[in-house]
């Protein structure tokens, strides 16, 4: 099946829980310490419409305009930030992917950004691994700012255990 990257309109933005929940159930397979991600709610519809009114969501969709993959970003220490990267289990390992994240870093250059960063878990195959294969390196809150720092801190308050997490980045042309 032929996918198309294009930016999300409100009208999508609700159909984005069900596409979220189907790729956290990997979650669910990758051991009790994250099972509780497979569960977990899905971002916020108030949180996508403010990202979206930025321009900062994209989604892969299909020849019906059903979304099988989005990537929602922000403006962060003057760079790009993925707050959300998901593909529903069905359509993993396709590639869209990698064309969502070659939206935001062309979102990101439009914008002067550096860098584009993301938070991830640094053992899971599908998270770090995935990213340093798409040219992301891991990097210190530091090296980001303090914005970076505080999205850091606040995943940890909200369950995810800081030792398992890392902040990347990569440099964009």
């Amino acid at each position: 099946m032929s996918y198309a990257i294009r930016a999300a309109s409100g009208a999508d933005l609700p159909l984005l829980a069900q596409v979220e929940r189907s790729a956290a159930a990997l979650f669910a397979q990758a051991g009790p310490e994250l099972a509780w991600l497979a569960q977990g709610a899905p971002l916020p519809l108030s949180t996508l419409q403010a990202l979206q009114r930025e321009g900062g969501v994209w989604l892969a969709t299909d020849g019906h305009a059903a979304p099988a993959g989005f990537l929602a970003a922000e403006p962060l220490d003057g760079q790009l930030f993925i707050v959300e990267l998901s593909v529903a289990l069905p359509q993993q390992r396709q590639g869209l992917g990698a064309r969502l994240l070659a939206a935001a870093a062309a979102q990101a250059q439009a914008l002067g950004c550096t860098f584009l960063t993301l938070s991830t878990y640094r053992h899971l195959s599908w998270n770090a691994p995935y990213y340093a294969r798409h040219g992301f390196s891991e990097t210190d809150a530091v090296a980001l700012g303090e914005g970076h720092a505080h999205k850091l801190a606040r995943e940890a308050q909200d369950g995810h255990d800081p030792a398992l997490r890392c902040l990347m980045r990569k440099r964009l042309a």
